[in-house]
């Protein structure tokens, strides 16, 4: 499963997106790949993402891109989520959202 973080530059989202990996691997989610990008590189990278994670900046997108992409599963980071770069909430936001 790819779960790709998105931010209008794709700086701060890296740093959530490694603690998210590490809690993954942690709970023994060892085929889980979170990535982060920038959202104009949403197009080119998209194909390949199970879950689209926007950060709260870009939060306005997620309807666009919902319509844009029926078959993928696009979340919005909480603001107090994301400022604390908490891996672990994180995860369990997204396994909850994804049913996992």
């Amino acid at each position: 499963m790819n779960i790709y973080l998105f931010c209008s530059g794709g700086f701060s989202t890296s740093l959530i997106a490694q603690n998210m990996k590490n809690e993954f691997k942690n709970q023994g989610y060892d085929d889980i790949e979170v990535a982060a990008y920038d959202y104009g590189s949403l197009d080119d990278v998209v194909e390949e993402a199970d879950l689209i994670l926007l950060a709260p900046q870009i939060a306005w997108v997620k309807s666009d891109v919902e319509e844009e992409y029926p078959e993928k599963k696009v979340m919005v980071m909480d603001m107090t989520d994301f400022g604390s770069m908490n891996g672990g909430v994180m995860v369990d936001k997204v396994r909850k959202g994804l049913g996992i």
